[in-house]
């Protein structure tokens, strides 16, 4: 039998989904109407900044296959794999190691790994051509201070070789799932479905899909911080007011007719909207020097300006105190040829994408620093849906490959950091696709760091954030609270 509709509750739903497409114009996204969960039945916003309970986690993904072989460089893990990977799988592509006699070369981190030196540009010792204020030692840095935990081989089960497929499966936490892991986490966590989730960039990744009614909101320019249907490259400012303004007036009766999920969902997105759009309106200067000169980068300085936007909304005293926030970085890390090695001229690939994630990564460990209140307080996690394949191709590049680093990164001792973490595999047998073989599951390392750090408990990683991982135990870097 087909339900009966009645013309009320038709003309609702219609104008219901007028205000959701209304709020996507607004940079907020990921709406879902479950009549089972209703945003007034949420714990309230913690007025504390940061939550007591856990740390600000920040995502960053690097999309497009980072060629984590020449950023932590194997130079003695065995001598088979220094002769390989010299000689056999990377003959021009190598990193020369901290002992060459070369300019340019790794710098070690613990006697068997060593660090591309882009990412340790300003660190002592370190030749850094055409320097930048930025530089003040990258990753380097960070292992130094037991700030950065670096792990091998790490990877997705879902693999398949293919970026969408793979990115895709990484942000939903595994390929049967439904809707993002960080959305889940916020469940898990108890956070309210206003909790402030915020994606600096042009779109919400489906890792903050939500099956539970909460919201996410894109922040793609700071500077002009508004609705993403207007653009003010050929709107003046007055008339971008008065349109704003226009709009306003069209929402905002929609969501104060009543105390439905629509309105109440509603109401609270253009909370969020305006609570940032008066930070991002404030003037901001960082207490660390970002990397956003375009001579040094090839995405236009997105990264660091993300990550700046990050910082800003983190330290800004929020009634409702940013609780996530993820990055996905550019810039072109599908480096099927052309990928380059060590040279700084500025038009080398690979030196370009290593110095922009380890000198902004960098700056925002200590911008957030620079704030008492804010030390041991985040986690920054990189990764990306796969690494290269152990050789170099015919065209100077790396094609698609399987297990890769994960970097996590903190302060002030809420990490282990300054260890290398991971089985690793060696490079005399070749895993999927020729790549490295995945020895962690990359959900594992999250699952570290939201049981030590985020008050998550085993049983809610298998039941709902991660179902099906199984987790039993963590690497241990995370510090227990």
């Amino acid at each position: 039998m087909q339900p009966q509709f009645s013309r009320r509750t038709f003309l609702q739903g219609c104008t219901g989904f007028a205000a959701a497409a209304a709020l996507r114009g607004f940079g907020i996204t990921h709406l879902r109407f479950d009549a089972d969960r209703h945003p007034s039945r949420a714990a309230p916003n913690s007025p504390e900044q940061p939550p007591t309970n856990r740390d600000l986690l920040v995502l960053v993904f690097v999309r497009g296959g980072l060629d984590g072989l020449n950023l932590v460089v194997p130079f003695n893990t065995s001598s088979a794999d220094r002769q390989r990977y010299y000689s056999t799988l990377r003959p021009t592509l190598s990193v020369p190691a901290p002992n060459a006699n070369a300019t340019r070369k790794a710098v070690d981190l613990d006697g068997r790994f060593g660090l591309h030196p882009d990412a340790a540009r300003g660190a002592g010792g370190v030749a850094t051509p055409n320097g930048h204020a930025s530089d003040s030692g990258g990753l380097y840095a960070l292992f130094e201070r037991g700030d950065l935990a670096i792990v091998e081989a790490c990877g997705s089960p879902d693999i398949t070789g293919s970026h969408f497929d793979t990115e895709l499966y990484v942000d939903l936490g595994g390929k049967q799932n439904q809707g993002g892991w960080l959305a889940r986490y916020l469940d898990a966590a108890g956070e309210p479905h206003d909790a402030l989730a915020v994606a600096p960039q042009w779109g919400v990744p489906p890792s903050l899909l939500s099956q539970t009614g909460r919201s996410a909101v894109a922040v793609p320019d700071p500077e002009h911080f508004g609705p993403q249907w207007r653009t003010r490259e050929w709107t003046a400012h007055e008339d971008a007011s008065a349109l704003i303004a226009a709009q306003r007036a069209l929402l905002e009766p929609m969501f104060q007719r009543g105390g439905d999920f629509i309105e109440a969902v509603g109401q609270s997105a253009l909370q969020n909207y305006d609570m940032l759009r008066h930070v991002l309106e404030t003037t901001y200067t960082p207490a660390a020097v970002y990397l956003t000169d375009e001579s040094h980068v090839a995405d236009y300085g997105d990264f660091g300006h993300s990550l700046q936007t990050v910082a800003q909304i983190a330290k800004s005293s929020l009634s409702n105190p940013l609780r996530v926030a993820t990055i996905d970085v550019g810039g072109g890390y599908d480096t099927h040829d052309n990928q380059g090695l060590l040279d700084w001229n500025g038009n080398s690939r690979y030196p370009r994408l290593v110095a922009n994630l380890a000198n902004n990564i960098k700056a925002f460990c200590d911008d957030m620093n620079a704030d008492p209140v804010w030390r041991g307080r985040f986690v920054v996690v990189v990764l990306s849906e796969f690494g290269r394949v152990l050789y170099q191709n015919d065209s100077g590049g790396t094609d698609h490959g399987a297990g890769n680093v994960m970097l996590v990164a903190g302060s002030h001792g809420n990490i282990r950091g300054g260890h290398i973490y991971g089985e690793w595999p060696g490079l005399t047998n070749f895993g999927f696709n020729d790549g490295l073989h995945i020895t962690t599951d990359y959900r594992r390392v999250l699952a570290d760091i939201l049981t030590a750090r985020m008050g998550i408990a085993s049983p809610q990683i298998n039941d709902t954030i991660f179902p099906g991982l199984n987790y039993a135990s963590g690497l241990g870097i995370g510090v227990a609270r």
